[in-house]
């Protein structure tokens, strides 16, 4: 099987539904909020989370990282490793797909952005035209780049088959909102809701939140580990979840219930 990063296959796309965009990342990043609601989506290989959102504000956290601050998302952009840009323009059975799509120098998705119905598809065409790269060649060269620094945590116990599913019906059942963080090496996003929607995928070991303006998709054969982190007062804490390298996939937030939550994942508080 050819291994093919996902920049490479995209980069194959210019001149047909694909626009390469400039390196320049942290400039077309404050320009976002023209769009009015977006999708943005995170990912790594075991978690993606996919929120609805509209932007208000961009902000400076370092000489290398920016806040993308949505009413409904927190999206932490560490933007010196989005070294790749791409605006898509994907016919589909649904209608056009337009997004803003960014990756690390290995060619490794860091965060996307995609138009929802309400979006300015005319700021969209404009902030191209922008950005757009001189380059608009079909080949994408891809580096190592730095080391990945996923986060983990020690001592994660060890999940049951099914703790994962448990876990989240649980959650619809309890009708609470949770806070929910998806990361890789390049960026982070979080966001709070009541979640109603769980349901196991016809892909093998996936399972899936679909909520409106929601979507977590989970490997649940990737997820291996769970470490519960209680607050020191009251009923509230994380839940991190793990895997196999024991670097964090998906960690939830709840600031109340931690303990029957805990319980449902089969984590004995």
């Amino acid at each position: 099987m050819l291994k093919i990063s996902e920049a490479e296959l995209l980069a194959s796309g210019c001149g047909r539904f694909v626009t390469r965009l400039t390196a320049d990342s942290r400039a077309l990043l404050r320009e976002l909020p023209v769009l009015g609601e977006i999708k943005a989506v995170v990912r790594n290989p075991s978690a993606v989370i996919e929120r609805d959102g509209t932007i208000r504000s961009i902000e400076n956290r370092s000489v290398s990282s920016d806040a993308v601050l949505a009413d409904r998302f927190e999206l932490i952009c560490e933007t010196a490793q989005w070294t790749k840009g791409f605006a898509l323009r994907e016919k589909t059975p649904g209608g056009l797909k337009l997004s803003a799509q960014f990756f690390t120098a290995a060619g490794i998705s860091a965060a996307k952005f995609f138009l929802r119905p309400a979006s300015d598809v005319h700021a969209f065409t404009r902030l191209v035209a922008a950005f757009v790269s001189a380059d608009q060649s079909t080949q994408e060269t891809i580096s190592a780049g730095p080391p990945a620094s996923s986060a983990s945590l020690e001592h994660p116990r060890p999940v049951a088959p099914g703790s994962l599913m448990a876990f989240l019906q649980m959650v619809c059942q309890l009708r609470q909102s949770l806070t929910f963080v998806a990361r890789n090496e390049a960026a982070c996003i979080s966001t709070s809701k009541v979640i109603e929607r769980v349901k196991r995928s016809d892909r093998g070991g996936w399972v899936n939140v679909l909520d409106d303006g929601l979507d977590i998709h989970l490997h649940e054969d990737g997820i291996r580990y769970l470490k519960p982190v209680a607050d020191k007062d009251g009923d509230g804490g994380w839940l991190h979840w793990c895997t196999e390298d024991q670097a964090i996939a998906l960690s939830v937030r709840c600031d109340q219930a931690w303990q029957a939550l805990a319980r449902s994942a089969g984590a004995e508080p």
